[in-house]
């Protein structure tokens, strides 16, 4: 070609708008129609999809058949709840968490005096926060808590705020490749690479090794279906997954060093300012949370209760007696 002919030519008006458009796949997701699915409870989404107030409910009193039906349809819906600040029982505490399912043994947190049921998670000058990672309650388990109920019943003068993701839109705004290819993936899981086992070994080598012996990894599959939303999730989190499986291990890094990082999107992300007995609901399929630890030393309780699978062999076990305290339990597979 002669270099007369290699003259550089302006961009045509169509080629420049095709070359300045940075326009993504739009995350969508619909509306939830309210006024025909919601008689009873008075909901105000705080993101498309995802996240909801509930107001004018008093827990201090019974709940009616259609009003429990629709607290469940909601959390569904939505992800996470928040209810407004009111003073409650330990009884009536557990009794909110039994709307949504059986109540499970928890974690590895010490009990309310209250009630065996009511994990305590107290920071304070001697007790630092040590939860600001991003995780799913207790993957660990063959079968997990299927969600939490918390109430913070003191907050420290600033900070402490908890924030939450919904996994179900994180995996909605994949490339339908990456989506594929994610859906035919497990993952191992596991408390030993959390900030549990150094938690645990504080309580003697017995606690540490009997929580080895009885709760070993278990593998989950990368996408998980919700059984009642129908909405696939995103089921790895960087507090509790060890690798993909059958990954090279350089692969199974990178791509959760993605999926770790995409997970943090703004996009998907409410950021909840909590209100001293203010209330919080989740479900653990379909989000995962990250507490804020900016408020050393100052005192933050938390109480809370988690609900769990009705396929769960661990029904009536209490983890925190079968293993820091070593006691012996029957085991978690």
């Amino acid at each position: 070609m002669p270099d007369s002919d290699k003259t550089i030519r302006p961009l045509t008006a169509a080629q420049a708008r095709k070359g300045l458009d940075l326009r993504r796949r739009p995350i969508r997701f619909d509306a939830i129609e309210l006024t025909s699915r919601y008689r009873h409870l008075q909901i105000t989404p705080r993101m498309p999809g995802f996240a909801a107030w509930i107001d004018g409910l008093d827990l201090t009193k019974p709940l009616t058949t259609p009003i429990k039906r629709e607290l469940r349809q909601a959390l569904w819906d939505f992800g996470v709840l928040f209810l407004r600040p009111q003073q409650i029982s330990a009884e009536q505490h557990v009794a909110l968490a039994g709307v949504f399912g059986k109540v499970s043994p928890g974690s590895f947190f010490e009990r309310s005096p209250d009630h065996a049921n009511v994990e305590m998670i107290v920071s304070d000058r001697d007790r630092p926060p040590g939860i600001d990672q991003w995780h799913t309650d207790i993957t660990w388990m063959q079968y997990p808590a299927l969600g939490t109920v918390i109430q913070i019943t003191e907050t420290p003068p600033a900070g402490g705020n908890t924030c939450w993701v919904s996994t179900s839109k994180a995996f909605a705004a994949l490339s339908s490749g990456m989506q594929a290819y994610l859906a035919r993936l497990s993952a191992t899981h596991t408390w030993e690479v959390s900030g549990f086992r150094d938690a645990l070994a504080r309580h003697g080598e017995q606690a540490l090794l009997e929580a080895m012996r009885l709760y070993k990894p278990v593998s989950h599959p990368v996408v998980l279906r919700h059984p009642q939303s129908g909405r696939d999730c995103l089921y790895v989190n960087s507090t509790f997954t060890k690798r993909i499986n059958g990954l090279d291990l350089r692969e199974s890094d990178g791509v959760l060093r993605f999926l770790y990082d995409w997970l943090q999107r703004p996009d998907f992300m409410v950021h909840h300012q909590w209100e001293r007995n203010g209330i919080a609901i989740w479900d653990n399929r379909s989000t995962q949370h990250y507490a804020n630890a900016d408020y050393w030393p100052h005192r933050r309780v938390n109480r809370r209760v988690t609900f769990e699978d009705p396929r769960s062999p661990q029904a009536g076990v209490n983890v925190f007696d079968q293993v820091m305290k070593g006691r012996s339990g029957p085991k978690a597979q």
